[in-house]
């Protein structure tokens, strides 16, 4: 081989190693320079409304760079411009959890999922992801209480409330859902129930929470547990509302809070053998559910088993120290175990559950719980030796007060 063509061979692979090497360094250039100009593209677009052109753009720059939190913004923006709920949803949920604009995307998510969209579980994937990115969200933990509450999901709404207090993100009225955890029943949840079904026709979640917020057809003293309640007329097409209960049970047979409802109903009529028959038919589930305790204990109490009757209504009140119809029923066991200071102790503390529920019936929303309602509340939490709410409402009535409240 000549001179010259040894020569120009080592030039030529001098010059490829040196493309080669400056390739990733002028990909990076580029890359940074089409972002930039991806980015001063939607900026105009925005300012001049041309949401079309916004939409275009910010497509082009998450197809370059898929964790860019603004770009998704950008898209999530033009589509709800434009009134396309669902992409506008798809981008907001897009942002990455590790992007500035994650928790504001889902908040944004959230709100038009319950709004526009009309999808409440998906403002409920929202908000969960917002915890798990700062567990101090108040307005997420405020969400998911008022939803679990509204759906009637008991376990899911205590834990919520539980895991808001560890955070000391929790909205004043979570001290009032848990009190009243196992008697929420409200006109308002009804009717959200209902425009939910609409997008959902089948959702059982919806379908159960429905029937059972309606009142019953009793006396006014049990048709408002809880605030927002009201007359309303039958469940459906006339039926009355156990009519709705035991049709839908024969879809749902596993659903707790349709074989809850059937028990309470009998345990009313006195029917001991039926309430024995539904209780052996409660799925795994039912053990950690403080009610089907009760029922048990209702059940050993009718047979006179008092001992046994006391250790299941016991095992209640330990899953949820708060049910005040435990405590009652307790107390007539306990009178007749010929223990009077523990039946004073449940009357009074049924007393006082009761005076409270007769100031919530006034509220016409939960969120307006009054300072005297909580201070009341923060006394009933102590005196029950509640530890995981009480301790938080009796620092958040030093909020209101700037001192110690005074509970006695």
């Amino acid at each position: 081989m000549s001179s010259k063509r040894r020569s120009f061979l080592i030039i030529a692979v001098a010059v490829v190693l040196a493309v080669t090497a400056a390739s990733p360094f002028l990909h990076g250039l580029w890359r940074d320079y089409r972002l930039r100009d991806l980015a001063a593209q939607c900026h105009a677009a925005q300012n001049d409304g041309q949401w079309a052109q916004l939409s275009q753009a910010a497509a082009r720059w998450t197809a370059w760079d898929p964790a860019a939190g603004e770009a998704w913004m950008y898209r999530a923006q033009a589509a709800r411009a434009r009134q396309e709920w669902s992409l506008a949803a798809d981008s907001l949920w897009s942002v990455p959890d590790s992007a500035p604009e994650a928790v504001p995307a889902l908040i944004e998510l959230s709100k038009l999922s319950f709004s526009e969209l009309n999808e409440p579980l998906r403002g409920v994937a929202a908000c969960e992801r917002i915890l798990s990115i700062d567990p101090r969200a108040v307005g997420a933990q405020e969400q998911l209480i008022w939803f679990y509450a509204m759906t009637l999901q008991r376990q899911k709404l205590l834990r919520q409330i539980r895991a808001a207090v560890a955070a000391e993100s929790e909205p004043r009225e979570a001290y009032v859902y848990y009190f009243l955890a196992y008697t929420l029943r409200s006109a308002t949840a009804v009717k959200l129930n209902e425009r939910w079904l609409e997008r959902a026709p089948d959702e059982e979640l919806f379908l159960v929470a429905r029937v059972l917020q309606f009142p019953e057809p009793t006396t006014q003293e049990t048709e408002a547990e809880s605030p927002s309640s009201g007359v309303q007329p039958p469940a459906s097409g006339g039926r009355s509302k156990l009519d709705e209960v035991n049709r839908l049970f024969q879809r749902f047979p596993q659903n707790l809070e349709l074989l809850a409802y059937k028990i309470d109903e009998r345990i009313e009529a006195a029917d001991v053998a039926t309430v024995a028959e539904l209780l052996g038919q409660a799925p795994v589930a039912a053990r950690d559910d403080n009610r089907f305790w009760r029922f048990k204990g209702w059940l050993h109490e009718s047979n006179k088993e008092f001992d046994e009757a006391a250790e299941a209504y016991q095992q209640a009140l330990g899953m949820h120290i708060m049910d005040w119809n435990t405590m009652n029923r307790l107390a007539v066991v306990e009178r007749r175990r010929q223990h009077p200071a523990e039946v004073a102790r449940l009357t009074r503390l049924t007393e006082q559950a009761n005076e409270i529920r007769r100031g919530l019936k006034k509220l016409t929303a939960v969120e307006l719980v009054t300072p005297p309602l909580l201070l009341q509340l923060a006394k009933l939490y102590r005196e029950c030796g509640e530890e995981d709410v009480g301790p938080a409402l009796q620092r958040r009535m030093r909020q209101f007060s700037g001192q110690p409240p005074q509970l006695r």
